[in-house]
């Protein structure tokens, strides 16, 4: 074993990680998607926005995710389909996110929005140890 470190060091570093990617392609996207002069003036929104799309969102996933789960286990209940609506919503908060925080129109968040979703999904599968600590699976 050459890396023994403590989990939540570990932990800590992997978030470190993922926040600065998250980062970087948030900053390029705003970069060739709006204009150069909006993600210059908004780094530290963009830096804050990326660590809410690694930390705080997929808490808030998780949470909605068991508050649905307990309509799953209802009798009559052919099946839990509320389960997959947590994508969706999931991706319209970071939507809004990214509209409110970093002054965009609509269609320029959809695209950075959906980038960004695709960069946590790549994220949490390639690293699924940050998914299980946050306490959700993908």
């Amino acid at each position: 074993m050459l890396f023994q470190l403590d989990p939540t060091l570990e932990f800590v570093l992997w978030l470190i990680l993922a926040t600065v990617i998250v980062a970087l392609i948030l900053y390029i996207a705003v970069l060739l998607i709006v204009s150069k002069t909006k993600a210059s003036d908004k780094k530290f929104l963009i830096i804050l926005l990326a660590f809410i799309c690694v930390l705080v969102i997929p808490i808030v996933l998780g949470a909605i995710g068991s508050i649905f789960a307990v309509f799953g286990q209802i009798p009559w209940s052919d099946g839990n389909y509320l389960t997959l609506l947590i994508p969706i919503i999931g991706f319209l908060i970071i939507l809004v996110l990214v509209k409110f925080l970093l002054d965009v129109a609509w269609d320029h968040a959809l695209w950075i929005s959906l980038l960004t979703l695709f960069v946590l999904f790549l994220l949490y599968t390639l690293i699924p140890g940050l998914a299980m600590f946050l306490g959700f699976t993908l």
